[in-house]
Protein backbone atom coordinates (compact mmCIF):
# COMPACT_ATOMS: atom_id res chain seq x y z
CA UNK A 1 0.00 0.00 0.00
CA UNK A 2 2.98 2.45 0.17
CA UNK A 3 2.64 3.28 -3.66
CA UNK A 4 -1.52 4.22 -2.94
CA UNK A 5 -1.83 8.02 -2.75
CA UNK A 6 -5.29 7.53 -1.00
CA UNK A 7 -4.45 4.58 1.27
CA UNK A 8 -1.13 7.14 2.36
CA UNK A 9 -3.48 9.81 3.05
CA UNK A 10 -5.99 7.90 4.94
CA UNK A 11 -3.45 6.40 7.34
CA UNK A 12 -2.33 10.12 7.70
CA UNK A 13 -5.52 11.66 8.52
CA UNK A 14 -6.62 8.60 11.04
CA UNK A 15 -3.73 9.01 12.73
CA UNK A 16 -4.16 13.04 13.12
CA UNK A 17 -0.92 13.44 11.03
CA UNK A 18 -1.18 17.04 9.67
CA UNK A 19 2.15 16.76 7.28
CA UNK A 20 3.12 14.35 4.79
CA UNK A 21 6.42 13.77 3.17
CA UNK A 22 6.70 11.67 0.62
CA UNK A 23 10.06 10.69 0.65
CA UNK A 24 12.31 10.21 -2.50
CA UNK A 25 10.88 8.29 -5.65
CA UNK A 26 7.45 6.65 -5.96
CA UNK A 27 5.02 8.96 -4.40
CA UNK A 28 7.08 11.87 -4.39
CA UNK A 29 6.54 11.61 -8.29
CA UNK A 30 2.78 11.73 -8.36
CA UNK A 31 0.71 14.69 -8.53
CA UNK A 32 -2.56 13.25 -7.12
CA UNK A 33 -0.71 12.66 -3.70
CA UNK A 34 -0.43 16.56 -3.46
CA UNK A 35 -4.08 16.67 -4.39
CA UNK A 36 -5.37 14.43 -2.02
CA UNK A 37 -3.28 15.92 0.59
CA UNK A 38 -5.05 18.76 0.16
CA UNK A 39 -8.63 17.87 -0.11
CA UNK A 40 -7.99 16.14 3.04
CA UNK A 41 -6.23 19.16 5.09
CA UNK A 42 -3.12 17.34 4.99
CA UNK A 43 0.12 19.51 4.03
CA UNK A 44 2.21 18.30 1.49
CA UNK A 45 5.98 18.75 2.17
CA UNK A 46 7.18 18.70 -1.20
CA UNK A 47 6.51 20.58 -5.15
CA UNK A 48 2.91 21.07 -5.96
CA UNK A 49 1.04 18.96 -8.06
CA UNK A 50 1.55 21.68 -10.91
CA UNK A 51 5.48 21.28 -10.81
CA UNK A 52 5.41 17.44 -10.44
CA UNK A 53 3.42 17.30 -13.87
CA UNK A 54 5.69 19.31 -15.44
CA UNK A 55 8.90 18.13 -14.45
CA UNK A 56 7.42 14.38 -14.98
CA UNK A 57 7.17 14.64 -18.47
CA UNK A 58 11.10 14.88 -20.32
CA UNK A 59 9.65 17.04 -22.91
CA UNK A 60 8.48 19.47 -20.94
CA UNK A 61 11.45 19.29 -17.74
CA UNK A 62 13.92 19.97 -20.88
CA UNK A 63 12.05 22.89 -22.01
CA UNK A 64 11.75 24.63 -18.70
CA UNK A 65 15.34 24.12 -17.95
CA UNK A 66 16.09 25.32 -21.31
CA UNK A 67 14.28 28.42 -20.84
CA UNK A 68 15.67 29.14 -17.38
CA UNK A 69 19.12 29.08 -18.63
CA UNK A 70 20.33 25.96 -17.29
CA UNK A 71 23.02 24.24 -18.49
CA UNK A 72 22.26 21.15 -20.59
CA UNK A 73 24.12 18.17 -22.05
CA UNK A 74 23.74 17.70 -25.96
CA UNK A 75 20.50 16.48 -26.88
CA UNK A 76 17.24 17.40 -28.57
CA UNK A 77 13.79 17.42 -28.16
CA UNK A 78 10.99 15.47 -29.38
CA UNK A 79 11.99 12.77 -32.54
CA UNK A 80 9.11 11.01 -34.02
CA UNK A 81 10.98 9.05 -36.23
CA UNK A 82 14.64 7.22 -36.77
CA UNK A 83 15.77 9.02 -39.83
CA UNK A 84 15.13 11.91 -37.59
CA UNK A 85 16.94 10.49 -34.36
CA UNK A 86 19.78 9.17 -36.68
CA UNK A 87 20.64 12.95 -38.25
CA UNK A 88 20.19 14.07 -34.77
CA UNK A 89 22.83 11.32 -33.57
CA UNK A 90 25.33 12.38 -35.68
CA UNK A 91 25.66 15.87 -35.37
CA UNK A 92 25.70 14.66 -31.28
CA UNK A 93 28.27 11.82 -31.67
CA UNK A 94 28.28 8.21 -30.56
CA UNK A 95 27.07 6.82 -28.10
CA UNK A 96 23.57 8.43 -27.59
CA UNK A 97 20.78 7.08 -25.43
CA UNK A 98 16.93 7.62 -26.53
CA UNK A 99 14.57 8.22 -23.54
CA UNK A 100 11.15 8.05 -23.88
CA UNK A 101 9.40 11.22 -22.69
CA UNK A 102 7.03 9.69 -20.10
CA UNK A 103 9.46 6.97 -19.00
CA UNK A 104 10.73 7.10 -15.65
CA UNK A 105 13.32 5.15 -13.42
CA UNK A 106 15.03 4.24 -16.46
CA UNK A 107 12.18 2.75 -18.01
CA UNK A 108 12.74 3.66 -22.45
CA UNK A 109 16.27 4.26 -21.79
CA UNK A 110 18.09 2.36 -24.88
CA UNK A 111 21.74 3.21 -25.51
CA UNK A 112 22.97 3.38 -29.23
CA UNK A 113 26.65 2.77 -29.97
CA UNK A 114 25.98 3.20 -33.77
CA UNK A 115 23.52 3.74 -36.70
CA UNK A 116 22.78 0.15 -36.58
CA UNK A 117 22.03 0.25 -33.19
CA UNK A 118 20.08 3.42 -33.25
CA UNK A 119 18.02 2.07 -36.19
CA UNK A 120 17.57 -1.39 -34.77
CA UNK A 121 16.48 0.16 -31.29
CA UNK A 122 14.86 3.22 -31.84
CA UNK A 123 10.91 1.81 -32.14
Amino acid sequence: SYLNSGLIVHAAVGTGCTALHPGYGFLSERAELDELCAQEGVTFVGPSADSIRRVGDKLSARAMAKAAGVPMTSGSDAIDDVAHALKIAEQIGYPVITKASAGGGGRGMVVAHSPADLEREFD
